[in-house]
Protein backbone atom coordinates (compact mmCIF):
# COMPACT_ATOMS: atom_id res chain seq x y z
CA UNK A 1 0.00 0.00 0.00
CA UNK A 2 0.97 3.16 -1.31
CA UNK A 3 0.21 6.58 0.47
CA UNK A 4 -3.69 6.09 0.32
CA UNK A 5 -5.92 9.42 1.18
CA UNK A 6 -9.72 9.05 2.33
CA UNK A 7 -12.35 11.94 3.09
CA UNK A 8 -14.72 12.30 5.41
CA UNK A 9 -13.34 9.30 7.33
CA UNK A 10 -15.41 9.31 10.71
CA UNK A 11 -18.92 10.65 11.06
CA UNK A 12 -19.15 14.20 12.18
CA UNK A 13 -21.11 12.94 15.74
CA UNK A 14 -18.04 11.07 16.47
CA UNK A 15 -15.63 13.71 16.33
CA UNK A 16 -17.59 15.76 18.72
CA UNK A 17 -17.32 12.85 20.96
CA UNK A 18 -13.81 12.46 20.92
CA UNK A 19 -12.99 15.87 21.74
CA UNK A 20 -15.49 15.86 24.55
CA UNK A 21 -13.89 12.63 25.95
CA UNK A 22 -10.36 14.41 25.72
CA UNK A 23 -12.12 17.50 27.79
CA UNK A 24 -12.92 15.16 30.06
CA UNK A 25 -9.74 12.90 30.49
CA UNK A 26 -6.53 13.73 33.63
CA UNK A 27 -4.60 11.41 32.16
CA UNK A 28 -2.58 12.34 29.30
CA UNK A 29 0.35 11.20 27.95
CA UNK A 30 2.61 14.07 25.81
CA UNK A 31 5.57 13.06 23.25
CA UNK A 32 8.12 14.73 25.90
CA UNK A 33 7.31 11.76 28.24
CA UNK A 34 6.17 8.82 26.70
CA UNK A 35 8.18 9.19 22.80
CA UNK A 36 11.84 7.87 22.01
CA UNK A 37 13.61 10.93 22.02
CA UNK A 38 15.04 10.40 18.65
CA UNK A 39 11.38 11.43 17.46
CA UNK A 40 11.10 14.19 19.37
CA UNK A 41 13.65 16.42 19.53
CA UNK A 42 13.16 20.19 20.26
CA UNK A 43 9.35 19.67 19.50
CA UNK A 44 7.34 21.69 21.56
CA UNK A 45 4.49 19.92 23.37
CA UNK A 46 2.02 17.33 22.05
CA UNK A 47 -0.60 15.84 24.06
CA UNK A 48 -2.06 12.62 23.24
CA UNK A 49 -5.37 11.28 24.58
CA UNK A 50 -5.69 7.34 24.34
CA UNK A 51 -9.02 6.18 22.75
CA UNK A 52 -10.49 3.44 24.90
CA UNK A 53 -13.89 0.64 24.84
CA UNK A 54 -16.66 2.41 23.42
CA UNK A 55 -14.77 5.26 21.15
CA UNK A 56 -12.35 3.04 20.65
CA UNK A 57 -14.41 0.16 19.20
CA UNK A 58 -16.49 3.21 17.12
CA UNK A 59 -13.51 4.23 15.52
CA UNK A 60 -12.30 0.93 14.58
CA UNK A 61 -15.82 0.07 12.25
CA UNK A 62 -15.27 3.49 10.70
CA UNK A 63 -11.79 2.45 9.46
CA UNK A 64 -13.48 -0.95 8.68
CA UNK A 65 -16.06 0.53 6.30
CA UNK A 66 -12.95 2.11 4.06
CA UNK A 67 -10.37 -0.50 4.69
CA UNK A 68 -12.07 -3.83 4.97
CA UNK A 69 -9.19 -5.99 6.02
CA UNK A 70 -7.74 -3.80 9.11
CA UNK A 71 -7.95 -7.18 11.27
CA UNK A 72 -5.45 -8.76 9.27
CA UNK A 73 -3.25 -5.70 10.31
CA UNK A 74 -3.28 -6.76 13.87
CA UNK A 75 -4.24 -4.79 17.17
CA UNK A 76 -5.77 -0.98 16.68
CA UNK A 77 -5.24 1.04 18.38
CA UNK A 78 -6.04 5.47 18.87
CA UNK A 79 -5.30 8.17 20.08
CA UNK A 80 -6.45 11.69 20.18
CA UNK A 81 -3.74 14.01 19.46
CA UNK A 82 -2.93 17.50 20.07
CA UNK A 83 0.15 19.31 18.04
CA UNK A 84 1.12 22.64 19.71
CA UNK A 85 2.44 25.58 18.95
CA UNK A 86 5.86 24.85 17.36
CA UNK A 87 5.73 20.83 17.46
CA UNK A 88 6.72 18.96 15.34
CA UNK A 89 7.62 14.96 14.52
CA UNK A 90 10.89 14.16 13.31
CA UNK A 91 11.91 11.99 10.45
CA UNK A 92 10.68 8.04 11.61
CA UNK A 93 9.01 5.48 9.96
CA UNK A 94 6.39 3.85 12.05
CA UNK A 95 7.76 0.83 12.90
CA UNK A 96 7.11 -1.99 13.83
CA UNK A 97 3.06 -0.76 13.80
CA UNK A 98 1.87 -2.84 10.77
CA UNK A 99 -0.53 0.12 9.72
CA UNK A 100 -0.63 3.62 10.67
CA UNK A 101 -3.54 6.32 9.85
CA UNK A 102 -4.07 9.97 10.55
CA UNK A 103 -7.31 11.91 10.33
CA UNK A 104 -7.38 15.33 10.64
CA UNK A 105 -9.57 17.11 12.66
CA UNK A 106 -9.07 20.75 12.52
CA UNK A 107 -12.26 22.43 10.44
CA UNK A 108 -9.69 25.06 9.38
CA UNK A 109 -5.94 24.67 8.92
CA UNK A 110 -3.83 27.58 6.55
CA UNK A 111 -0.93 25.99 4.82
CA UNK A 112 1.41 29.21 6.28
CA UNK A 113 0.70 27.44 9.62
CA UNK A 114 2.95 24.96 9.01
CA UNK A 115 2.05 21.40 10.31
CA UNK A 116 2.07 19.28 7.19
CA UNK A 117 2.59 16.04 7.09
CA UNK A 118 5.52 15.09 4.84
CA UNK A 119 6.73 12.07 2.86
CA UNK A 120 9.03 10.67 0.29
CA UNK A 121 7.43 8.80 -2.44
CA UNK A 122 8.70 5.74 -4.55
CA UNK A 123 10.61 7.92 -7.12
CA UNK A 124 12.24 10.05 -4.29
CA UNK A 125 10.15 12.95 -4.34
CA UNK A 126 8.60 14.98 -1.37
CA UNK A 127 4.99 15.53 -1.12
CA UNK A 128 3.36 17.81 1.44
CA UNK A 129 0.09 17.00 2.65
CA UNK A 130 -1.95 19.76 5.00
CA UNK A 131 -4.47 18.93 7.33
CA UNK A 132 -7.74 18.81 5.58
CA UNK A 133 -11.13 18.64 7.87
CA UNK A 134 -11.95 14.33 8.14
CA UNK A 135 -9.48 13.37 5.42
CA UNK A 136 -7.04 10.95 6.20
CA UNK A 137 -3.72 9.73 5.13
CA UNK A 138 -2.69 5.86 5.84
CA UNK A 139 -0.33 3.56 4.83
CA UNK A 140 1.55 0.40 5.66
CA UNK A 141 5.05 0.98 7.11
CA UNK A 142 7.89 1.28 6.60
CA UNK A 143 6.96 5.26 4.55
CA UNK A 144 9.64 7.35 6.45
CA UNK A 145 7.79 11.06 6.89
CA UNK A 146 7.66 13.81 9.51
CA UNK A 147 4.96 16.44 10.40
CA UNK A 148 6.83 19.77 9.71
CA UNK A 149 6.64 22.47 12.78
CA UNK A 150 3.22 24.58 13.55
CA UNK A 151 3.89 28.05 13.66
CA UNK A 152 2.93 31.13 16.47
CA UNK A 153 0.01 31.95 14.34
CA UNK A 154 -1.35 27.93 14.10
CA UNK A 155 -4.24 27.12 16.13
CA UNK A 156 -3.72 24.00 18.08
CA UNK A 157 -3.07 20.91 15.62
CA UNK A 158 -5.77 18.15 16.05
CA UNK A 159 -5.92 14.79 14.55
CA UNK A 160 -6.74 10.82 15.25
CA UNK A 161 -3.90 8.50 15.25
CA UNK A 162 -4.35 5.47 14.46
CA UNK A 163 -1.62 2.16 14.32
CA UNK A 164 -2.38 -1.47 13.96
CA UNK A 165 0.31 -3.48 15.30
CA UNK A 166 0.98 -7.35 14.97
CA UNK A 167 -1.04 -9.86 17.87
CA UNK A 168 1.42 -10.94 19.12
CA UNK A 169 3.70 -7.38 19.57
Amino acid sequence: MEIKTLHNMLPIELIGKIKDYSYTQKNVRTNLTSWNPELIGPSGAILLYDLKDELLAEVKKEVQKHIPNIDEYGSLTAMYVLGGRFSFIQWHNDTPHTFAMTVYLNEQWDMNWGGAFVYEDTSKQFISVYPEYNKSICFEPPVWHTTNMSNLQAPLRESIQIFCDPNDY
